[in-house]
């Protein structure tokens, strides 16, 4: 078995308890179809639903649960830990709300298989993708107007070719971003780490997907109006700073 064909999936959990366990089955049957070593890391900040004890309900070795307790919740924080104690060649880290479709794994692995890529990320703003509120008919929330104007100024001010900077979906390789530690406040994060990895040449695929609504539960994203503002504005910060650290 190459272990560079090796994965470790991160699934930063808080109160996701309705659908976590589908969620980690649906993960594991993608990778079961392949004869490739992989770990489910569950890394949860403090869920008072009891997500960690529906995740003990499941019987896979390959499901690794790190309670992140007696510490500030952070989504950051939360990956970084999660890469920290990953065992494998390739890291994916995505949403535990369903709204990244594990689907997608088959096409991480298959476009590893065959190319030279570096970093793949699932795009919402590629042509052939689609929004969730399209696919159920539904108008779209203040979050994604905010989003798709976000996108569209990194895009003008960083990188034409590149279209879904907040995405939080992605396949990359543990050197990279070893290398590379996530700081942010939030999704600020990915900004930052998609201008490093440009920066740095290294080869970053888009692909599109079809992304889903929240299966269960509230987002973290729109907690309350206040948590949206400081979000918003961190989410700033990090375009101002890429932009000129792509400059200097």
């Amino acid at each position: 078995m190459n272990n560079e064909n090796s994965y470790s999936v991160i699934l930063p959990t808080l109160n996701e308890v309705g659908h976590i366990n589908s969620l980690i089955k649906d993960i594991s049957n993608n990778f079961e179809k392949f004869n490739i070593k992989y770990e489910i890391i569950v890394v949860d900040d403090n869920s008072e639903d009891g997500t960690v004890e529906e995740i003990l309900k499941i019987n896979n070795s390959r499901v690794i649960i790190h309670k992140r307790t007696n510490k500030k919740k952070s989504l950051v924080d939360s990956l970084n830990e999660g890469i920290i104690i990953s065992n494998n060649e390739n890291i994916i880290w995505m949403d535990a709300d369903f709204s990244h479709p594990p689907n997608y794994i088959d096409k991480f692995i298959n476009l590893r298989n065959v190319k030279n890529i570096d970093v793949i990320v699932c795009s919402r703003f590629l042509k052939e993708s689609t929004r969730y509120y399209n696919i159920q008919n539904k108008k779209k929330a203040g979050i994604d107007f905010l989003s798709n104007f976000l996108n569209k100024i990194c895009k003008i001010f960083l990188f034409s070719d590149f279209t879904d900077y907040t995405s939080g979906y992605i396949c990359i390789k543990k050197k990279i971003i070893k290398s590379i530690k996530l700081n942010g406040y939030y999704g600020d994060y990915f900004i930052t780490l998609i201008t490093k990895c440009k920066l740095a040449n290294y080869n970053i695929l888009e692909i599109p997907y079809e992304e889903r609504e929240r299966a269960s539960g509230n987002s973290k994203t729109t907690g309350s109006k206040v948590s949206l503002i400081i979000k918003c504005f961190f989410y700033f910060v990090a375009l101002i700073k890429c932009i000129l650290k792509k400059n200097l």
